[in-house]
């Protein structure tokens, strides 16, 4: 879906914290944050939060810049105006909703003057980066990963086969509840592979109709599920900081919870698409229903209460929300 540019720059009344995902390379105190997340799609959408800035001079700008891995390219965003405090915030949308980390690792703001070019000339005052020497991983979980069916990134790809994982078993527990026993069990055959993608084991006609049916987009939750534990291991054993490291590895936990509730869809998946006795079917619906709930609660709650709540009860934090914290690049001060 094509956007408008969104180009902001908003006032900000108080200081910022310093809680980023990682130390720059450059020198100097952590004084800002810009952040890369989701809005008409994935991570097409940075948000800039800096303190301590001095209004420039007349004929000067401050300037916001996302730049690529070698800094020799970039994008300039737009201009800001510290408040009475030094604070800015500022929002930029991709008009187009392309994913920003396959092209940018790098944000800068810095003091110009003269129409903008393509990346900075004048004096940087904040930069930051993502770490180069694991940012190849970080774009297979966020950005891409050729791995899958259709080049989708591992979390995106987690999060909407979770979400149609729970519409199918709603649809399900429908036609059990209807009496419907033969949708009932092609969804159930649609659940397992679903989950297991179409080189997995148990990926087939479960069901006995002659079809081989996946509402997925062929790779597999499962699948997805191994390609984020590798792409955060690699994260965690290459990253250059302990912090980033840690934060690559707490991706893990709700991986694997989605990863047990994954294997109890598909073992009741394949019993439910085989059976021919009602009440079987009706009381392994409402488990399944039970079990994509927790898929999409492992991966993505998006603020449902429900999901949410299944989060709470072990003390856990979604999959994209852990791996939110490896998009989110510390600023720091540059001496002049």
């Amino acid at each position: 879906m094509f956007l408008a540019v969104a180009l902001t720059a908003v006032i900000a009344g108080s200081a910022v914290g310093g809680s980023g995902s990682h130390a720059s390379e450059a020198s100097g105190a952590i004084a800002g944050e810009a952040t890369l997340v989701d809005n008409a799609s994935g991570l097409d959408r940075v948000v800039v939060r800096a303190t301590g800035l001095s209004a420039p001079a007349t004929g000067q700008v401050l300037r916001v810049w996302l730049l690529g891995d070698d800094g020799t390219s970039g994008r300039y965003l737009g201009d800001v105006i510290p408040d009475a405090t030094g604070a800015v915030a500022f929002t930029w949308d991709q008009p187009a909703g392309e994913n920003l980390l396959a092209q940018y690792s790098q944000v800068t703001i810095s003091l110009e003057s003269g129409v903008a070019g393509v990346k900075p000339a004048g004096t940087a005052v904040r930069t930051g980066k993502l770490d180069a020497a694991s940012l190849s991983q970080v774009r297979r979980l966020l950005s891409r990963w050729p791995d899958s069916r259709y080049g989708v990134a591992t979390v995106p790809g987690l999060r909407r086969q979770a979400q149609i994982a729970r519409y199918q078993a709603w649809v399900l527990r429908e036609a059990a509840v209807n009496g419907d026993w033969d949708t009932a069990r092609r969804k159930a055959e649609q659940l397992v592979n679903l989950v297991e993608g179409r080189r997995g084991q148990f990926y087939g006609d479960h069901n006995g109709d002659g079809r081989i049916e996946d509402p997925g987009d062929g790779t597999g939750f499962l699948p997805y599920c191994w390609g984020a534990l590798t792409q955060t291991q690699f994260v965690y054993a290459t990253a250059s900081d302990e912090a980033y490291a840690s934060q690559a590895q707490a991706v893990q936990t709700p991986v694997t919870f989605a990863m047990t509730s994954a294997g109890f869809v598909r073992d009741v998946g394949l019993e439910l698409a085989r059976s021919k006795d009602p009440y079987t079917i009706r009381d392994l619906a409402g488990h399944l229903v039970t079990a994509t709930s927790y898929l999409l609660a492992a991966t993505d709650p998006v603020g449902e209460p429900d999901l949410i709540a299944i989060l709470d009860d072990r003390e856990m934090t979604s999959v994209t929300a852990r791996a939110q914290a490896l998009v989110r690049i510390d600023l720091v001060e540059v001496s002049r």
